[in-house]
């Protein structure tokens, strides 16, 4: 994907996210996603961040000093507890063909963030958002650019680099080692620290990988 192709990947799943918490029922909002002691509310307001204004976004740090996980937990829950449902609604609608990157970031740290929130607010839920192999795809090269540096820490570290990953959905693999086969999207997940579908890889290496996760 070039980078008019990842804009408009991202333009698709916020208006699929917006989509889907337009229809949530109210109580769902405040269930646990798969971040890590994060609301589903939480999450959703932490994609809106990126929508602020320049001048506002220098703000956050100033009240939120700390680590970028850190700063990134309390400013989404800064925003979720000072916005309604309908104004997170309303932001990301309002973000749809919104192309600035987060200061620092690019494009394609925008469609990472999106592709594994889309996730992390559904999954738990049991109500998924079908998103296109190709987007999945394009947003696991990009954080398997990272080579667990940089960007990568704001992932939980799993031990991934002793073995190969290789979607069975798409002509994608990466690393070495035996074989660890899955969808794109659970192999997706598996790289961004996410283990709720460990139980669904297969290949010779799962079953090592699932132990060492767990020890």
């Amino acid at each position: 994907m070039d980078d008019t192709q990842v804009w408009a990947a991202v333009d698709r799943r916020r208006s699929d996210i917006a989509d889907y918490l337009e229809a949530l029922p109210p109580d769902d909002w405040d269930r646990p996603s798969l971040c890590d002691a994060w609301t589903i509310r939480e999450v959703a307001a932490h994609l809106t961040l990126a929508g602020l204004p320049r001048r506002r976004l220098a703000a956050p740090a100033l009240r939120h000093p700390g680590g970028t996980n850190r700063l990134i937990r309390d400013t989404a829950v800064a925003l979720a507890g000072r916005m309604t449902d309908q104004q997170i609604v309303g932001a990301l609608r309002d973000m749809v063909g919104l192309h600035r990157p987060f200061p620092g970031l690019t494009c394609r740290e925008a469609l990472v963030d999106a592709v594994r929130h889309t996730q992390d607010i559904t999954l738990p839920l049991g109500r998924e958002i079908p998103v296109p192999t190709a987007e999945i795809t394009a947003a696991a090269d990009h954080v398997v650019s990272y080579g667990g540096r940089g960007n990568a820490r704001v992932f939980r570290a799993l031990p991934t680099g002793a073995v190969r990953l290789t979607a069975t959905d798409a002509d994608w693999a990466s690393g070495e080692g035996p074989e660890v086969d899955g969808t794109m999207r659970d192999l997706f997940l598996l790289l961004t620290g996410r283990t709720v579908h460990l139980n669904r890889l297969g290949g010779p290496g799962a079953a090592a990988l699932r132990e060492r996760i767990a020890a």
